[in-house]
């Protein structure tokens, strides 16, 4: 009896461990496919040369699309191999070949200047290049100040322009404020014949802007010194309408009548009469006083007669 319920114990024992192994390895998946590229193991910053110590390999999921990158550390920093950084790479940020230059080549500007763009450098000063604060990478605006017809008149002349470089410096891992006499933006042809051509007739300042504000103002907007002194309308509250001034009211119309040293006036109406109280009588002129005979004296009387 007892030999049995230890067959039994024994059995049910395998059993729960056959189960308990079935149910593990339901529960784990095969791991994904996987492929391996080159990342960064430092911070690379811009024109950092590529070494083997600063690089390493990881684990990529295959179906991630990675064009350009490497599967081997000897494609990069092999032997004869000799790269420089042009873009920034952080720790663990794959590397590829839009970010290194080629086998023997130089952080120059003209690798990082994006196609169908030109570089283009300006004359500023600590005020006029943002105080220094402008920095590689940055987005701003190019005002351009210049003589007028009349005075002196500011325009914006470019918008939303992306800077290479301050000075000699292309680096934007710089975060410290440069103060430059000079800045080398990214521009279009059309935009540096802009400004080539305002430079010369004008001064040129920098606005530093928000890089995640794309948005543009309105395009060729000018500025005068007499937009200075301009005086501000008067604002409009919504929902009330502007109410014209009435016109003040024309003064009464009237005639004034001498009879001998007395004066009489008239108030003329709209229909052309007169009258004192604003009647409806028609004006017209008084009859002439008919002159009475003189009466003649006795002798004037007789000396008629004789006459006759």
């Amino acid at each position: 009896m007892k030999l049995r319920s230890i067959l039994l114990i024994a059995i049910s024992l395998v059993f729960g461990v056959f189960a308990i192994a079935l149910i593990n390895n339901r529960g784990q998946s095969a791991p994904p496919p996987s492929v391996q590229v080159v990342a960064a193991k430092v911070r690379l910053n811009f024109g950092d040369h590529v070494k083997p110590e600063s690089l390493r390999v990881m684990n990529f999921p295959a179906d991630t699309v990675l064009e350009g990158a490497f599967a081997k550390i000897e494609e990069i920093a092999g032997p004869g191999e000799d790269r420089v950084v042009l873009r920034p790479m952080a720790p663990g940020e794959p590397v590829l070949a839009s970010k290194i230059s080629g086998t023997g080549g130089k952080a120059t500007l003209s690798t990082v200047v994006e196609k169908g763009m030109r570089a283009m450098t300006i004359r500023v000063n600590d005020v006029t290049g943002g105080g220094g604060f402008v920095l590689p990478q940055d987005r701003v605006d190019v005002l351009l100040t210049r003589n007028g017809t009349d005075a002196k008149q500011t325009i914006v002349l470019l918008q939303n322009i992306k800077v290479l470089g301050i000075d000699q410096q292309a680096d934007e891992q710089k975060d410290k404020p440069i103060v430059a006499k000079a800045v080398t933006l990214e521009v279009t042809p059309d935009e540096a014949q802009k400004l080539t051509l305002g430079s010369s007739v004008g001064s040129l300042s920098l606005l530093l802007r928000n890089y995640a504000n794309p948005d543009v103002a309105a395009p060729n907007s000018v500025l005068s010194i007499d937009d200075l002194f301009a005086p501000k309308p008067t604002p409009v509250v919504a929902g009330k309408p502007e109410v014209a001034p009435k016109a003040a009211a024309a003064p009464p119309r009237r005639i004034e009548i001498m009879r001998g040293t007395d004066p009489t006036s008239y108030d003329v109406n709209k229909d052309g009469s007169v009258g004192p109280d604003n009647s409806n009588a028609k004006m017209t002129a008084p009859k002439a006083a008919t002159p009475k005979p003189a009466k003649l004296g006795a002798r004037q009387q007789t000396a008629e007669q004789v006459s006759d």
